[in-house]
């Protein structure tokens, strides 16, 4: 399963702050993020709303996806603001080892990274900004939640038992996906209509739509959108388990969702599977760890963000400017 760091996998959006008098639609602590900051965020995301022909759904949710987007970038610089405390810096030559890296990851040069970039209205210096930022994210919360997190050898043999060997095969899908998010302290309202949105997609790919270009065009998974939602070929412990109980009952070809997970809904599509024989415990221990790790590492990030945000003073003003 692809789960490389997002800046190492695809070309971040830009940031390109107009010379116009600026609006704050939330301060953060002693920060501030500007409008023009969360509609660059969010332009990759408002086509959906952009197909809409009544105004008023259009509206509704271009607001909705300018909330999501700005409660992530919420989250962003309550991480970033982490840094200072914990003594977190990013040199030179980190950037420069991740710029080479996603030269490999996406098998382009120099040349071609710089007008990819270009295509997409950025520079290579404001490229190497956003990676700092998010080297810096990664950095925080390595040094904040890691040590929280523990995967005992019992727990990998509890999860080898009851996940692995009872199955008695070792069974590998290759599954596609359409993810989209739930906002944090999204209501009951705001839950259900992406719940009605995601069933909407399945409805859409059972009556014979591309699946992969719905996911490029709609899927908030920005690891595997471009690749229209592809996971690739993977085993047990890879996904949330409510997502993972269904996918490995699926038949190749089946659309399920929406499925709900901690942080949104999943459509899913198998394009295939196959079972081999049970591998001992001894093969697939530190695999199972890893991916047992990953799952912990999600939900205790999660947790420790919303400390952050209950400690915070946090101005939310972008219901102000749409009323203005």
């Amino acid at each position: 399963m692809r789960r490389a760091v997002f800046l190492l996998v695809a070309l971040a959006p830009a940031v390109v702050r107009a010379h116009v008098a600026e609006k704050i639609v939330a301060v953060v602590g002693g920060d501030i993020i500007l409008q023009s900051e969360m509609e660059e965020r969010a332009r990759p995301f408002l086509g959906e709303a952009e197909r809409e022909e009544d105004a008023k759904i259009k509206e509704k949710k271009r607001q909705t996806i300018l909330r999501e987007v700005l409660e992530r970038q919420i989250d962003e610089q309550l991480i970033l603001q982490q840094a200072a405390d914990l003594k977190v810096t990013v040199t030179q030559d980190d950037i420069d080892k991740a710029v080479d890296d996603i030269k490999k990851q996406n098998n382009i040069n120099q040349e071609q990274l710089t007008e990819a970039l270009k295509e997409q209205g950025m520079t290579m210096a404001s490229y190497r900004q956003d990676l700092k930022r998010q080297i810096t994210r990664i950095k925080v919360i390595s040094i904040a939640v890691r040590s929280r997190v523990s995967i005992t050898d019992d727990d990998v043999k509890t999860y080898y038992d009851q996940n692995v060997k009872s199955t008695g095969v070792d069974r590998k899908v290759h599954a596609s996906h359409i993810f989209i998010s739930i906002p944090d302290g999204a209501n009951v309202t705001q839950v259900e209509e992406k719940r009605a949105f995601a069933a909407s997609l399945v409805q859409k790919a059972r009556g014979g739509e591309d699946f992969g270009k719905l996911a490029r065009e709609h899927s908030e998974d920005a690891a595997t959108r471009k690749e229209g939602g592809d996971l690739g070929w993977f085993g047990r412990g890879a996904l949330p388990s409510a997502v993972e109980e269904i996918v490995f009952n699926m038949e190749p070809g089946e659309v399920r969702g929406p499925i709900r997970a901690e942080r949104g809904f999943h459509v899913l599509k198998l394009m295939d599977k196959k079972d081999e024989q049970v591998r001992p415990l001894a093969e697939v221990k530190e695999q199972l760890r890893t991916a047992l790790f990953q799952q912990e590492m999600e939900k205790q990030t999660r947790n420790w963000i919303a400390e952050l945000r209950k400690k915070a003073h946090i101005d939310v003003r972008l219901d102000q400017q749409k009323d203005r």
